[in-house]
């Protein structure tokens, strides 16, 4: 509504950037706009995710920062796949530098804006690695950080990173977006991280028309970096803020509302609100105490059965929530003993599928052949030869300031250590790229990758299988032909001309969505399933009955967040948004002994209920 109103008051739809975190939001939003103003203006204004809005401006700026315009994005895996190589390359114990660990670490620093240098001039920091036994991690951040660099490429961070960097070494650059830019709207500004508040901050600074919307209620996502501080101080910090409270809540009943509002009243760090609904005062809540964690997950499973059977609830109008992942172990299994139809949040998106990750990373060759990561991921795929032996050799080359594409392109020249067959193989491997790269300049990005998939080998290999599984995987791979046809059609129909690498961007891009909704087993076709998943997942959701298992000390609140600062604070948020899930009826329980670390342990009701 905000966006319709100034489309209406004087603002040009270029004028105006609104940003927020998932790609199905930002298309919601994208959607509602255009039934108000139409499609045309909504077509025109700078709506999306941070890291997709802020990559469009990289590309339009990259040679300012010493990069391609048509640079690679990697993605969690990517990124993972060259901290492991490091580790490797530095003959580091991956037990003690687990290359999962190590990411989050690099993450983490980026999310603050402190880059390898800084890091490493950081006393706390290397104090802190010093602890973890990890006194090379700094070493590890700034050789992945050249590597990036060096291969062409940014990890989802470094979209944030970069633009900080840009607008902090080149002021006309930022004066110019900054005049461009009218007015900046934020969705979810609680979930935002130091990179991203600083870069709106600097876009709002010099006409300061800038509108965030948001709930320090249901911040919850620390661990990625998000500072509820952004919006509890905007008002201190902005002068002539206004705040403006939206207290009613359109889901809840009255009684869910209460509990919701009882628990979070008991938080210092926040904006005091009254939240109140006009439905019916509902139902109580009802809480549970078991004898241990296996009694817990049967008698969730009863009145789960109850409500489906007795109450006429369809099983997708039920949820059940939990701290961690491993409590659907009990769970499951006391629904597959009622025969319960039901569903696990979570698992591989589409772009994660093996088969599928292949295919994009030859497309990114193409566009980037000093990949690093696509290189070593396809050089051998299909077999053709090339073992894990020659890519460390190679790579004991590139480790030296050269990429994969130019020592296999001339093995000779560098003085490989293969024989002269597996040179040629090396070879031939980066003429096929070459080859590719010139029909990319002649055929759209979907003729292009129907030709990658039939002359790499990669249609012969599948069609090699007849399992079930190879079968799914052909169809995968004929819908990422489908999902390449729309998105050139799409663009046809903008009328902008689209490229191979506008499709990559989109798709690596697409790792900021939701995971994907997966069959907790694979015989259940049936639509109507409860639905399992961490609290964390269901955020944004919402359901008639919700069960929240499993509310106890050292669990939810979570013993990690004890030691934290403002850890409990956001556990107990993190229970506000479980609560604030349910509709109508609202099923709480714990257990009085769990099975954890391999035997019982005695637990004690949270101080939350």
């Amino acid at each position: 509504m905000k966006i319709a109103y100034l489309l209406t008051h004087g603002y040009h739809p270029q004028d105006i950037i609104a940003l927020t975190f998932t790609k199905k939001a930002a298309t919601e939003m994208q959607q509602r706009i255009q039934q108000i103003v139409g499609p045309a203006p909504a077509r025109r204004l700078w709506m999306g995710t941070f890291h997709s809005l802020f990559c469009r401006i990289l590309r339009r700026e990259a040679s300012r920062l010493g990069f391609r315009s048509d640079f690679t994005i990697y993605d969690q895996s990517d990124s993972r796949s060259l901290i492991k190589t490091i580790i490797k390359e530095m003959e580091l114990d991956d037990k003690i530098y687990k290359p999962n660990s190590v990411q989050a670490q690099i993450s983490n620093a980026k999310n603050n804006l402190i880059t390898p240098g800084m890091y490493s001039a950081n006393k706390e920091l290397l104090s802190y690695d010093i602890r973890s036994k990890r006194p090379k991690l700094h070493i590890i951040y700034q050789n992945y950080w050249n590597r990036c660099f060096q291969a062409g490429a940014m990890d989802f961070d470094d979209l944030l990173v970069y633009t900080n960097i840009l607008f902090r070494d080149h002021p006309d650059v930022l004066e110019f977006y900054q005049q461009y830019f009218s007015y900046v709207l934020v969705d979810e500004y609680q979930d935002t991280n130091r990179a991203q508040h600083l870069i709106v901050e600097q876009l709002a600074a010099k006409h300061c028309h800038l509108c965030v919307v948001g709930d320090d209620a249901q911040s919850i996502y620390s661990f990625r970096g998000a500072n509820i501080h952004n919006i509890l101080d905007m008002q201190h910090k902005i002068p002539d803020t206004k705040l403006f409270k939206l207290e009613q809540n359109y889901r809840s009943t009255q009684n869910i509302v209460d509990a919701a509002n009882s628990l979070i009243a008991k938080n210092k760090d926040q904006i005091h609100k009254t939240i109140f609904s006009e439905k019916d005062r509902g139902s109580k809540l009802i809480l549970t105490g078991t004898y241990s964690d296996l009694e817990e997950s049967y008698q969730v499973a009863g009145r789960v059965q109850t409500l489906h059977d007795d109450q006429g609830y369809r099983y997708r109008d039920i949820a059940i929530l939990y701290r961690t992942n491993a409590q659907s172990r009990t769970l499951e299994e006391a629904l597959r003993k009622r025969n319960i139809l039901y569903r696990i949040y979570g698992g591989l998106s589409f772009y994660q599928r093996k088969e599928i990750k292949d295919i994009i990373s030859y497309l990114r060759l193409i566009t980037n052949p000093a990949d690093e990561e696509a290189f070593k991921r396809v050089i051998n795929y299909p077999a053709r030869g090339i073992g894990q032996t020659t890519v460390n050799k190679v790579a004991s080359i590139v480790a030296t300031g050269k990429t994969f594409f130019e020592v296999c392109a001339d093995p000779e020249a560098y003085q490989l250590d293969v024989n002269k067959g597996t040179s040629a193989k090396l070879r031939g491997f980066t003429a096929l790229i070459q080859h590719f790269q010139e029909l990319n300049a002649e055929l759209n990005a979907y003729q292009l990758c129907e030709r990658v998939i039939t002359e790499s080998g990669i249609k012969a290999d599948l069609a090699q299988d007849i399992t079930v599984e190879a079968i799914s995987r052909r169809e995968n791979v004929q819908e990422l032909l489908s999902a390449i046809q729309t998105f050139t059609l799409g663009a046809v129909e903008e009328g902008r001309e689209v490229k191979l690498v506008d499709f990559l961007a989109d798709v690596s891009l697409s790792g900021d969505m939701e995971p994907e909704v997966h069959n907790a087993d694979d015989d259940i076709k049936n639509s109507d399933y409860v639905s399992l998943m961490t609290i964390h997942s269901a955020k944004g959701l919402e359901f008639k009955n919700v069960f929240i298992v499993g509310i106890e000390e050292n669990l939810l609140p979570s013993e990690m967040s004890l030691n934290e600062p403002g850890g409990l604070e956001e556990e107990r948020r993190l229970l506000y948004v479980a609560l604030t899930r349910a509709e109508e009826n609202c099923y709480l329980s714990y257990a009085k002994s769990r099975f954890r670390n391999g035997k019982s342990e005695a637990c004690k009701p949270s101080r939350f209920l």
